[in-house]
């Protein structure tokens, strides 16, 4: 049974608990939900099977906490355990903060950032990672700084309990637990600073949810396979609860298994016969790279009727590479699309199929969303100056509008203020959203070219540093235009940069570096006027990331203009 299209009439705490019972009732008898394990193995759950095991959790949950509903992070690997407890958490009325676990090092401080920030009760964790959890909260933070000013006195209890004693929680203010809570607080991947909390409503899952179903055409005969973190939008909001949203199921499989071994990815899908699947760019490039051809012969992907990818700009051609190594599968062209979305939206925002896909004939960089009319008229283009809304063509802010726009974010007034209550002139509706993002529209594409605050400056015009790290990459194969941090050497400079940049997988630069940072000084240099003082050949996986993957430019410029030697690499100084 398909999800009920979303009413008008106004919202309430309810809607999202409905919705996944309603989801859970249509699929009593079949297939819901199913889990890869070791050796290939496969756990599934049928929609009754599945409701049981999160009302399991919800009992625990709420015989635990009395007294109104409670933030909980939840630090779990991929898994059952996750996402029964995502749900009962749901159910219940309490309010979820998925995080990945945190690493050895400088990860640790962002995760006891997000633990303080978002005012958690507690952290639930599997009994075996308690023990590295609690010494995160402890420690100190490798990269530097504790923005929460000290390790939080916040309980780590190992879930499921199994009847061990639960530690004691304060009494909650009558008062505040009557007021409408997220039910997700979604953090960013924090590529510049440290992550922001957005709330997610309730209403606002179940909004986006429809909207990817109206423009993906996803139903109760949707086949999902998911192995995109849980932890992130993407994976979370597109790859859980949407595919149980609409009614349909979902095959749920390890990131490190996929990011180990990329065939593994195709081969589920091939098994399941599943429709629905996407992830970033580097992984449909990874899988042009690492898949083998006798991996390649046995499968059937000819029921794949949605591959996505987004999270990441979608270098030119990309798709079109990725169709031609598989089509001997039964992959259709019109199958494999680029698509935007942001944490702040919920997860979609704008991409779909086109049926009549062939070669993209472009000269722009990047792979461009296609836009409906509705997505269409939810997306303005601005000029970050405030003066308008720009004309076709013309590169400014990218606004967003609709039901789907979360919250806002958590207790950053000003923030809240300046991203989500932004007015858009000649717009016809009231405020909108800043994604921070830049990009043009033109016809019925979006293209996405940057970041707003990661722009170079040269006689007083904006360039966007993806545009150049992208120009630059081109200039040799071997080169990774998502693995880039292009920036000014100083705070103060004007018409200089710096690039920082590795190579693909399984690729090694041609041993005259100095020859090829005088070609991309040459080709930057012709195209904006930019000139590049230093060109840093980074090994591969050493440029800092954030957890989604990003490349944190932020970081990068900060490191280089503190001390160069923080970057390691090969620095290539252009005369």
């Amino acid at each position: 049974m398909a999800c009920p299209p979303v009413e008008t009439a106004p919202h309430h705490g309810d809607i999202l608990a409905d919705r996944i019972e309603k989801a859970l009732a249509g699929r009593a008898d079949l297939p819901s939900i199913a889990f890869t394990g070791t050796g290939g193995t496969i756990t599934g759950r049928t929609g009754d099977e599945l409701r049981a095991a999160i009302w399991m959790q919800v009992d625990r949950l709420q015989s635990w906490m009395r007294g109104g509903t409670r933030v909980l992070v939840l630090a779990f690997p991929a898994g059952e355990t996750f996402v029964t407890l995502f749900l009962g958490c749901l159910m219940a009325g309490i309010t979820a903060v998925p995080v990945a676990l945190p690493r050895r090092g400088s990860r640790s401080g962002q995760f006891r950032h997000i633990v303080t920030d978002c005012g958690a009760a507690a952290v639930l964790c599997a009994p075996e990672s308690r023990a590295t959890i609690t010494a995160a909260l402890r420690g100190a933070d490798a990269g530097g700084t504790d923005p929460g000013g000290g390790a939080p006195q916040i309980p780590v209890v190992a879930w499921p309990p199994d009847g061990a004693a639960l530690p004691s929680l304060p009494d909650i203010d009558r008062a505040d637990a009557e007021k409408m809570r997220p039910a997700i607080i979604q953090y960013t991947s924090g590529s510049t600073r440290w992550p922001k909390g957005v709330r997610i409503m309730p209403w606002n899952v179940v909004e986006n949810c429809a909207l990817v179903m109206r423009a993906w055409g996803m139903n109760e005969t949707a086949h999902f396979v998911n192995w995109l973190p849980h932890y992130h939008d993407m994976g979370l909001m597109g790859g859980i609860l949407y595919p149980l949203l609409c009614g349909g199921q979902s095959v749920q499989m390890s990131p490190f298994e996929v990011i180990r071994r990329p065939a593994a990815w195709l081969e589920t899908i091939s098994a399941a016969g599943a429709t629905f699947s996407g992830g970033p760019a580097f992984m449909f490039a990874d899988c042009l790279i690492r898949i083998r051809d006798d991996e390649i012969a046995g499968l059937d992907l000819s029921r794949w009727r949605r591959a996505f990818c987004g999270a990441e700009p979608v270098p030119a051609g990309l798709l079109d590479r990725f169709h031609a190594r598989f089509a001997a599968t039964g992959l259709r062209r019109d199958a494999v699309f680029a698509c935007y979305g942001l944490a702040e939206a919920t997860l979609f925002a704008a991409g779909v199929p086109q049926e009549s896909a062939g070669a993209a004939i472009s000269d722009q960089p990047v792979t461009p969303c296609h836009l409906t009319d509705e997505t269409r008229a939810h997306l303005r283009i601005v000029d970050p100056a405030g003066t308008g809304v720009l004309a076709e063509g013309e590169t400014g802010e990218i606004c967003l509008s609709g039901p789907w726009i979360a919250d806002g974010y958590l207790g950053g007034t000003d923030e809240t203020a300046a991203s989500f209550q932004a007015p858009a002139p000649g717009a016809p509706d009231p405020v909108w959203l800043r994604t921070g993002d830049l990009g043009h529209v033109t016809g019925n594409t979006l293209h996405v070219v940057g970041r707003l605050k990661d722009v170079l400056i040269c006689n007083g015009r904006k360039i966007s540093a993806a545009e150049l790290e992208w120009l630059a990459a081109g200039i040799d194969p071997a080169l990774n235009p998502l693995a880039a941090a292009a920036f000014a050497p100083d705070m103060t400079s004007s018409g200089l940069a710096v690039l920082a940049i590795e190579p693909r997988l399984g690729c090694r630069l041609a041993p005259d570096t100095a020859a090829l940072a005088r070609r991309i000084a040459r080709a930057v240099a012709g195209e904006w006027g930019i000139r590049l003082t230093d060109v840093v050949f980074v090994p591969r996986g050493r440029l800092p990331r954030t957890s989604s993957g990003k490349i944190r430019r932020a970081a990068v410029a900060r490191a280089w203009r503190e001390t160069r030697s923080s970057i390691q690499g090969e620095v290539v100084e252009v005369a």
